[in-house]
């Protein structure tokens, strides 16, 4: 090669050549099929022993037609592509909207892919090659009229001067480990019987999570095919899994990824298998492909459809919600992905050099802002809701997507179904997006409509680094725990407080018993039975979104692994029937939650109305007003101090810090952690 040439933008060609050469007052052009378009020199710098030339084209140069750059008497080479898929040009004239992937009927099937850059293309349908045929806006597309139902596809293209292979980043269907695709007849799969969640009222908060990873919540079990969308679906008669989940009055399960995704095998589920992997699943691969290492059978393109169809009927048919755990802010293998590969340089965030950023710590970021990524989420996001009936989505480190596509998903999702729940991990990263256009909880107040996860109540309570925190013994002022109940970040009010998450343990970190036990090594298992009671009533007698991990409240241990991702079974497994447990104390928890009106306010006025502390008592006190003559008194201890309540004649005892009773009282002894529930 006697240079190097690349295409940064329609009308920018960068040469890169040896200083030998002296190119001063030649004639360099680019060749487009059978003609000459003049380049002009712009500047030229100097890298060690190489001329970086900038050129300036008089016409605009496609890049998806074959283009060679000539120098006068020094030679032609072939127009690469450069950095003109990240400029902002590029996204205005190519973005395209409408639908991509396929159609199926039995008479013909249209494949439709999206990449401006790439010269050639082809489906490859069971090793026949059909050419796609380029439209317009980056837009190539085939019609084959044979019925291709249940047939494997995969697509050849070009983008350079050689040949490659990727999936479809559409794709709804694929084999175990994502070798190819599938055509699916859409009418073939489950048609499911039981439509979207809805007994969320407009001016109540009333929700619940219920985060649960569908692999542990069978895996320690004897069930068959453990591990599986379908054993989790067979649990449902059972004491643990879905039979245990139906008995508590939760709203919303939240299921980890269920896309497919990368760091394990498919093929491999039995961890007692060689090559077996375990992963939670925050690696996507193929957005739209329900994972296959959730299912009995993943080489069947219509089995791990049908099953997680079957599994989300199921979950709606007890009467609870399904929210998705996505995973927009990185992929996998992001040199494997079928979307960068069709548009290298597209598809993530880059610095001012060139080189992916890594905010996520995954190795690449998303570049969320680029309206083709941008429509790639809202179409999967779509197709979940509408295909397999998802209630809501918990976005995987949110701050890394700007605010302008998470206002997008908020408009797209309430018009397919109002009561969508939206929410995810604001954390405030470090990301190549103005400050003002992240997505975190720093910008709370442009995102009405979305839920952030509170680390500020969970970082009080928890404690941070060495730090004890409220539910290890660590004291704060009733100021502080007023705000902690009444939803606040940073002592500043939500603007509702349904934008609050509430939460002390998550499928991320130590578990909260697996913590106290940490810092607490001498602590009695009474002892901390008592904090992990006073954590329930912590999170579930606030202001906002009750969120508990599955079996926190089973005394879930991961024998202390703080990041157990790839672990094993027997780490991340769930003991649905671990002895001691505090199932019965979330249950009356859950209930008293519903009893009382101020705790289903959204509104901050409405707070501020129903809601009082009271600093009268040596403890933090708490009135709650109903909008009747219903009153609640709440008390909180985190110590074993003997502290004396005296109260008003009349008074009732509703919720003794273990479970809900009803008597009378006059006089009430605290002593141990816990929270106190009167009524009068």
């Amino acid at each position: 090669m006697i240079f190097s040439a690349y295409l940064e933008d329609f009308n920018d060609v960068k040469i890169i050549i040896s200083n030998n050469m002296n190119i001063s007052g030649k004639l360099i052009y680019a060749k487009v099929l059978d003609k000459k378009i003049p380049l002009i020199i712009q500047r030229l710098e100097i890298k060690d022993s190489y001329q970086h030339v900038y050129l300036k084209s008089l016409e605009e140069l496609e890049p998806n037609i074959d283009t060679y750059i000539e120098i006068q008497n020094i030679g032609s080479e072939f127009l690469q592509l450069g950095k003109i898929t990240r400029s902002h040009n590029f996204d205005k004239k190519y973005y395209f909207d409408d639908w991509l992937g396929f159609k199926y009927s039995k008479e013909k099937t249209i494949f439709r892919i999206w990449s401006p850059v790439i010269k050639e293309i082809s489906v490859i349908i069971d090793q026949i090659s059909y050419q796609l045929i380029y439209q317009q806006k980056g837009l190539w597309e085939v019609t084959i009229h044979k019925d291709l139902e249940g047939c494997k596809y995969y697509y050849k293209f070009r983008v350079n001067q050689t040949f490659d292979e990727t999936l479809d980043p559409y794709a709804i269907s694929s084999n175990a480990n994502n070798e190819f695709n599938y055509v699916i007849d859409k009418k073939q799969t489950y048609v499911m019987k039981h439509d979207y969640y809805r007994k969320l009222n407009d001016d109540e908060l009333n929700a619940c999570i219920y985060e649960l990873n569908i692999r542990d919540a069978t895996s320690l079990t004897t069930s068959q095919n453990k591990g599986t969308y379908d054993a989790l679906i067979d649990s449902l008669n059972s004491t643990y899994g879905l039979g245990y989940i139906k008995k508590m009055p939760f709203t919303h399960l939240q299921l980890l990824p269920i896309f497919a995704f990368g760091g394990v095998d498919e093929n491999i589920r039995d961890e007692k298998k060689d090559g077996f992997l375990y992963n939670w699943g925050y690696n996507p691969m193929q957005y739209m492909v329900p994972s296959g290492f959730f299912s009995k059978n993943p080489n069947d393109p219509y089995e791990r459809i049908n099953e997680l169809k079957v599994l989300i009927d199921t979950i709606h048919k007890i009467g609870m919600g399904v929210n998705m755990d996505v995973v927009f802010n990185h992929v996998y293998d992001n040199k494997w992905f079928p979307f960068e590969k069709l548009v290298p340089g597209y598809t993530f965030r880059t610095n001012a050099y060139g080189y992916l950023t890594n905010s996520s710590w995954c190795g690449n970021d998303l570049c969320t802002e680029h309206l083709m990524v941008r429509k790639l989420i809202l179409d999967t996001i779509e197709y979940y809701q509408k295909f397999y009936k998802i209630d809501g989505f918990r976005f995987d480190l949110m701050g890394l997507i700007d605010i302008d596509t998470m206002k997008l998903i908020v408009d797209h999702t309430k018009k397919i179904n109002p009561k969508t729940m939206l929410y995810g991990e604001g954390w405030n990263m470090d990301v190549v997006l103005d400050e003002n256009k992240r997505a975190n909880l720093n910008n709370f107040d442009k995102l009405p409509s979305i839920s952030f996860f509170n680390d500020y109540f969970r970082n009080k309570l928890r404690g941070i680094d060495n730090s004890s925190g409220y539910l290890i013994g660590e004291k704060l002022n009733q100021i502080e725990i007023f705000n902690l109940l009444t939803a606040r970040y940073n002592n500043k009010a939500f603007l509702s407080t349904n934008q609050s998450i509430n939460y002390v343990e998550c499928h991320d970190n130590y578990t909260l018993y697996d913590l106290i036990r940490l810092k607490r090594p001498n602590f009695s298992t009474e002892e901390i039975l008592d904090y992990l009671k006073l954590a329930l009533g912590m999170v579930l007698l606030s202001c906002g979104i009750p969120f508990i991990h599955a079996g926190q409240e089973l005394l879930r241990t991961k024998k202390f692994i703080d990041n157990s991702y790839n672990a094993s079974d027997e780490i991340n497994g769930i003991i649905w029937d671990h002895n001691p447990n505090l199932s019965k104390i979330l249950e009356d928890l859950l209930l008293l939650r519903s009893r009382i009106f101020a705790l289903s306010c959204s509104n901050n006025l409405d707070v501020e109305k129903y809601i009082k502390l009271d600093t009268s008592f040596e403890l933090p006190q708490l009135w709650f007003f109903g909008n009747d003559k219903d009153i609640y008194k709440m008390i909180i201890s985190n110590d074993y101090e003997k502290h004396i309540k005296i109260l008003a004649p009349g008074s009732r005892l509703v919720f003794d810090g273990t479970k809900i009773v009803d008597e009378e009282v006059q006089t009430y002894v605290i002593d141990k952690p816990g929270i106190i529930v009167f009524k009068y």
